[in-house]
């Protein structure tokens, strides 16, 4: 068993050819597709981060909206509550003046008819009293 130096030579010249071959055509395409494949997932990351994050702003953008149109809805249903009240003061101040008037034009009436009702009977007392004169006068002409 002897060392032959020559097949020694072409094994390492062999063995760094070789090297040299896997490292050009393999690793270093291998290590770019490797780079390129982790750039393509870092991004797919940062694209869900932000899509994430879009979402979460929506999400308060959206509850934000919800907290100010409720809001607004209480404003505009107390609003409505103050109106209406208002309205119902005036519809019932407009009734009682209605009340009122009519009360004050059935007085006036009824004092009017009454003011009528004793003239017409103190006519007719006059007419009463007169023809009864007339009658204990001409009975006691007749008589």
């Amino acid at each position: 068993m002897s060392i032959n130096i020559s097949e020694v030579i072409w094994t390492i010249i062999c063995f760094f050819a070789l090297l040299f071959v896997l490292k050009t055509f393999l690793f270093t395409p291998l290590m770019r597709f490797m780079e390129e494949r982790r750039s393509r997932i870092d991004a797919g990351l940062n694209e869900g981060r932000r899509a994430e994050e879009a979402k979460a702003d929506a999400q308060r953008a959206a509850d934000e909206s919800l907290a100010r149109r409720d809001a607004e809805a209480r404003e505009l249903l107390a609003q409505g509550r103050q109106e209406d009240e208002k309205l119902r003061a005036q519809a019932a101040e407009a009734a009682r003046q209605r009340a009122e008037h009519a009360r004050e034009e059935g007085a006036e009436r009824v004092a009017r008819e009454e003011s009528e009702a004793r003239d017409a009977v103190r006519e007719r007392q006059r007419e009463l009293t007169e023809g009864l004169a007339d009658r204990l006068l001409s009975g006691r002409e007749a008589g």
